[in-house]
């Protein structure tokens, strides 16, 4: 099971973001469990949930520099997670110096999601997954 936390400042962000994530990690042999927080409001519930569980992947799709700074609290609140950014191009250096996992631009694509996922470490194939279960 692959568990993904997911912030978004905007809900047509997470819709086609969400779908791409269950259906990259469903063709790896994996079962994913979502958590959605969406919007300003639900931002300190979404930190509340993520703080200090390296378990989990937390995943923002925020733009601009109020989505810079979520990133930035986000890192800071669990840098011990694995951590997916999908934000625009103006944030794409940003994200070297946070130290995420992996960045992609908004809207996401499949190749991005892709990415991201490898980046994570999340099998790529049956035989990974019973090769990274056996070490367990």
């Amino acid at each position: 099971m692959t568990r993904f936390v997911i912030y978004t400042d905007d809900t047509k962000n997470i819709q086609e973001l969400e779908q791409l994530l269950r259906k990259a990690v469903l063709a790896r042999r994996e079962w994913p469990l979502v958590q959605t927080y969406v919007g300003e409001e639900n931002f300190p519930a979404y930190l509340q949930f993520v703080r200090q569980n390296p378990y989990l992947i937390m995943v923002a799709a925020a733009t601009g520099l109020e989505g810079r700074r979520k990133a930035m609290r986000i890192w800071e609140i669990n840098w011990e997670a694995r951590m997916l950014w999908f934000s625009d191009k103006s944030n794409e250096t940003a994200a070297d110096s946070i130290g995420i996992t992996a960045f992609g631009l908004l809207p996401a694509t499949m190749e991005d999601v892709e990415s991201a996922l490898d980046a994570c470490n999340v099998c790529s194939n049956a035989s990974d997954a019973a090769d990274v279960r056996a070490l367990v």
